[in-house]
């Protein structure tokens, strides 16, 4: 086991060697998924697929440190190419099942980004910080119980 160190931009192990290291091949910023979750969602027949694609469209629009996405309704709805009444309505039903979180308002008109339980643009750290500031998403027919559990009750 190696605990590591960041020296500026350089990788050390604990004696000091060298650990080689290599930039993602992302075209810019990225985020941390929660893939069992995101699947989940994908499964669940309870969300249109225009629901999900939602869910997708947060998952890239929302900012470093799950702040808001500063966009209304009408806003995302023209960049999806959806109505704003589908889109608002869709924001209400995805934020009931708290898969998006109501992170600011500008007057009565509410800012939402994506759960930090499902995707988080920040460090480890930061992310296990701000899931304690939420309840878990209601994602239909999924269960929290880690893998290796789930696999020894089918044994």
């Amino acid at each position: 086991m190696t605990s590591s160190a960041r020296r500026g931009r350089v990788l050390v192990d604990e004696d000091g060697v060298l650990v080689p290291t290599t930039p993602y091949a992302f075209s810019g910023r990225h985020a941390s998924v929660d893939k069992r979750r995101v699947r989940a969602i994908c499964a669940s027949k309870q969300f249109s697929p225009a629901e999900k694609f939602l869910v997708l469209w947060f998952i890239g629009a929302t900012p470093e440190g799950g702040l808001p996405v500063n966009k209304t309704g009408k806003d995302i709805a023209d960049e999806v190419g959806m109505t704003a009444d589908a889109v608002n309505r869709m924001l209400r039903k995805l934020a009931k099942h708290r898969i998006l979180n109501k992170t600011g308002a500008i007057g009565n008109i509410s800012m939402y980004s994506i759960s930090p339980y499902i995707a988080y643009h920040g460090s480890g750290h930061d992310q296990s910080r701000a899931v304690k500031n939420w309840n878990p998403p209601e994602i239909p027919g999924f269960t929290d119980v880690p893998l290796h559990q789930a696999w020894e009750v089918q044994g």
